[in-house]
């Protein structure tokens, strides 16, 4: 049997120069593009600024370390004498932090430019400790004694000089001792102050001592409802008889606290996607049942006097994203950043797909079609001048003519146009022979 040569398809140069090249351009430069548009991945690294050593920030920094060390996210914690601090250091271009806990109360009056609150974390009560049995009904009964109102630099500190000016105390002649945190605690165990104030969670280290404290009692705050008409950022919790130990009956009766609730605040350059494992953390440390809280009720989007975060607030209403709930954090931040090059690339790439087909069967046709004009100009100067001297160079100009298309070899989608244009230079070819022909004929001698 008699093998058949075919030629095997083949992608042609100009397949590659118009429609491959363009298209690769294209996609590298809106890649280019929206790569220093959209924001680079998040770091593997933050710095939260928390609390004094033995108070709650403290303890609660080191419980989200250990969660997010699980997501594949280092916390480095720094020690602070408290808010006031924590808010200078995030309000401090130069330092390096990145999150921290806040005293909500304590906030107001600062300047908020440059920091988002990612929400309320839990109550922060007033806990009011004094020596002795002596009664303490209203805030003249605190004239005259040693107050400890919490160390500089601290939430603590700026609140209670607050309260304590409201409740009728002379600020600038009374005793108030710049002590806070375990400071605080051993200065009215060993008798260098008489009342002691400290905002913190049930759970604190020094709480949880002072109430075990032998000679030390926890005051029930003098007037209480009446406090958050004045401050409407604070608010009364009750803690009930035995609420804190069932055991030893702590404390022995029902006792009105005010509270402030602590703050999770950032930097607004914090990553956006850090915020969704940070809350899913502080959901897991701060939602569940408490002394003061219900189940579910914190983290929670609680405004201030600094602002929420957008991408929080986005985070309370619909939970994480789709691919921060089924990917492990760091595969989710990827894909999350390549669906958003990759939306504008598909989104210039469909289109300039259906462009590009037309152009590339222009181009190819193009260079049969050019030679139409050549063959044109032939055709017509042998109409206008069919003088068979010149015969030889009709000839010539068609021969240079079928030789460029002999020179062109098209992909064999374009063949029937190459074979159309070869058959009518034969028609041209054919014209001039007859043209000749008559010619000749024309000249036959004459009979005499």
């Amino acid at each position: 049997m008699k093998m058949i040569w075919r030629q095997k398809p083949k992608f042609s140069r100009e397949y590659l120069l118009f429609i491959l090249l363009p298209a690769v351009l294209v996609v590298a430069a809106t890649l280019l593009f929206f790569y220093f548009l959209v924001r680079p991945g998040p770091p593997r690294t933050i710095v939260m600024t928390a609390g004094s050593e033995g108070g709650a920030y403290i303890a609660y920094a080191e419980r989200y370390r250990d969660l997010l060390a699980q997501k594949g996210i280092t916390l480095q914690v720094l020690p602070s004498d408290g808010t006031l601090e924590n808010l200078d250091r995030m309000k401090d271009s130069g330092f390096r932090v990145d999150i921290g806990f806040v005293q909500g109360g304590a906030a107001k009056g600062t300047d908020p430019s440059g920091l988002v609150s990612l929400g309320a974390l839990y109550y922060e009560p007033l806990w009011v400790f004094a020596r002795g049995t002596d009664p303490v009904d209203s805030g003249k009964a605190l004239r005259g004694k040693r107050l400890a109102v919490g160390a500089p630099g601290s939430g603590t500190r700026k609140v209670v000089r607050e309260l304590l000016a409201a409740g009728g105390i002379d600020i600038p002649a009374a005793k108030l001792l710049d002590l806070g945190g375990m400071a605080a605690s051993g200065a009215i165990k060993g008798g260098e102050a008489d009342v002691a104030f400290f905002f913190a969670s049930p759970e604190a280290p020094v709480i949880q001592d002072l109430l075990r404290a032998r000679g030390i009692r926890l005051l029930d705050f003098p007037r209480a409802d009446a406090y958050p008409i004045h401050f409407p950022l604070l608010s009364v919790v009750r803690l009930p008889a035995a609420g804190i130990d069932l055991a030893e009956d702590i404390p022995p009766r029902e006792v009105n606290l005010l509270a402030d609730v602590a703050l999770l605040v950032a930097r607004e350059s914090l990553h956006p996607a850090l915020i969704g494992p940070l809350l899913e953390v502080a959901r897991k440390v701060h939602g569940g049942h408490g002394v003061f809280e219900r189940a579910g009720e914190f983290p929670a989007p609680r405004e201030g006097d600094i602002p929420m975060s957008g991408d929080a607030i986005r985070y309370y209403r619909s939970g994480l994203p789709f691919l921060y709930r089924h990917l492990p954090f760091w595969a989710a931040s990827l894909a999350t950043r390549a669906a958003l090059l990759l939306i504008p690339v598909l989104g210039i790439l469909v289109p300039l797909m259906k462009f590009i087909p037309p152009i590339y069967r222009w181009r190819m046709r193009s260079r049969i079609y050019r030679w139409y004009g050549d063959l044109m100009v032939l055709e017509s100067d042998l109409l206008r001048d069919p003088d068979p001297g010149r015969r030889s160079e009709y000839l010539d100009r068609l021969s240079w003519i079928d030789g460029q298309i002999d020179n062109t070899r098209p992909p064999l989608s374009f063949a029937q146009e190459r074979y159309a244009m070869r058959m009518h230079i034969d028609t041209v070819r054919t014209r001039i022979l007859e043209i000749q022909e008559k010619e000749g004929a024309g000249r036959k001698p004459q009979k005499r």
